[in-house]
């Protein structure tokens, strides 16, 4: 099993993301009760310093082909370009009236002089007449922390994400994002509260492919536990996202930790 790595840190480290302006979304959907709306600002400082950013923002289907989607007030296209001044912000929703949910991952990027940087995050909503709107957020994942003076790396880059499958209670579903131009192969493991492991596979990812899956339909020996989902594999080689539903379909976003 993967353990936590202990770390050395020294004071007066700078650090800083690993690319300006650009990220992926580990999660979109649009049809059916979903629609989400991408947040995106410019963190120039306005006018007269700051600079326009060019962004785009690219779509893909679960098989990593460009994924056509409805853009409102725009039309339906697997790339969207546009740009947002200074100190600005926009948002780009993506919706549809056809009744077939459609799921799938985003990237961002973005250029402009003087290191423009476009932050921001998704609402992934579910809309039912008859109930409550449920929404959660999709957060900008802009891969790894580089450093002037970097940390050791760790051998075996892992990701986790706490998981809570308590029967009758929570179900907690997961979207993996495979960002790399590459097919890969990565190892997941589900451990309970007390480090013993419940579950565990392998996900073969395509190039650009994505996978979303309700881990107790998928991994019957965690309904009842709760505990930690390890995913061997770094940010700067998948997005992953999990998701916490109750049974009225309510639902709120589990952010992954990374080591």
């Amino acid at each position: 099993m993967q353990r936590f790595v202990p770390r050395l840190f020294a004071l007066g480290v700078l650090c800083a993301g690993s690319v300006f302006g650009q990220g992926t979304f580990g999660q979109i959907a649009f049809g059916g009760c979903y629609v989400t709306t991408f947040t995106l600002v410019n963190m120039s400082p306005g006018p007269p310093s700051g600079s326009t950013a060019q962004v785009s923002l690219s779509f893909y289907m679960d098989n990593g082909t460009p994924l056509s989607a409805p853009i409102q007030g725009v039309g339906s296209m697997t790339s969207y370009a546009f740009a947002i001044p200074a100190g600005g912000a926009q948002n780009v929703v993506l919706t549809t009236t056809n009744t077939t949910t459609v799921e799938g991952w985003a990237s961002l990027s973005s250029t402009g002089p003087n290191f423009v940087e476009v932050r921001g995050q998704a609402v992934y909503r579910c809309a039912i007449a008859g109930r409550p709107t449920y929404e959660a957020v999709v957060p900008l994942s802009t891969g790894p922390t580089e450093c002037i003076i970097a940390f050791p790396p760790t051998a075996a880059p892992v990701i986790l994400m706490p998981y809570d499958n308590t029967a009758g209670l929570h179900t907690t579903s997961v979207a993996i994002a495979n960002i790399t131009n590459a097919a890969i192969s990565v190892a997941i493991e589900f451990d309970d509260q007390n480090d013993v492991k419940v579950a565990s596979d392998t996900l073969n990812l395509g190039a650009l492919a994505h996978t979303a899956f309700d881990s107790t339909a998928n991994y019957k020996a965690t309904v009842g536990t709760q505990g930690v989902l390890r995913i061997s594999a770094s940010t700067s080689s998948v997005t992953p996202v999990g998701f916490l539903f109750n049974p009225s379909g309510a639902f709120t976003t589990i952010i992954p930790i990374t080591q």
